[in-house]
């Protein structure tokens, strides 16, 4: 007798978008899986086959943006941090101090480099291995080599991209 997996609802809606998408997209069709408790980097991974996608333990899987708006050429994200003092009624408290993380190697969507980490991970923990190929202003090293201040990201932002940080 053969034996039968029913799958909840939300694998098979994931299952079919990644088919999908690796139809229309080839290898190009990039996922991010992250162990659900994990941190600092540890277990992530870039993923472009179905067949790399693992049920061991629990995962969040993300649709890798493969237009991401880049500062110098490299991958950032921001850290903001707020504090929730009471859900009803709601009241936020945000920190005005955050910080932005980089990459430590150029952006590429080139297949063949899809498993370095420095090109599509933001991490300092995994970042603080390549900090010798990595040019970073001098003022900003302080933060932690591939962290800047959000004074130094809003100046950016402002200066050289035109973009309008306040609104």
């Amino acid at each position: 007798m053969p034996l039968t997996f029913i799958l909840p609802k939300e694998y098979v809606s994931f299952l079919e978008i990644f088919s999908d998408l690796e139809d229309k997209e080839g290898k190009l069709n990039y996922w991010i899986m992250k162990p659900a408790a994990q941190s600092r980097g540890r277990g992530i991974s870039l993923v472009n086959d179905i067949s790399q996608v693992t049920y061991g333990e629990p995962m969040v899987m993300q649709r890798y943006i493969k237009n991401p708006l880049l500062l110098n050429g490299y991958k950032f994200d921001l850290r903001i941090y707020v504090l929730v003092t009471s859900v009803n009624p709601i009241e936020i408290f945000i920190y005005k101090e955050g910080f932005g993380r980089f990459s430590t190697a150029p952006f590429t969507l080139d297949p063949t480099d899809k498993a370095n980490k420095y090109i599509h991970l933001t991490n300092y923990s995994i970042n603080k291995y390549n900090l010798k190929n990595y040019d970073v202003n001098q003022q900003d090293r302080i933060f932690g080599g591939t962290k800047v201040s959000l004074a130094t990201l809003r100046k950016t932002f402002v200066e050289d991209l035109k973009i309008d940080w306040d609104n």
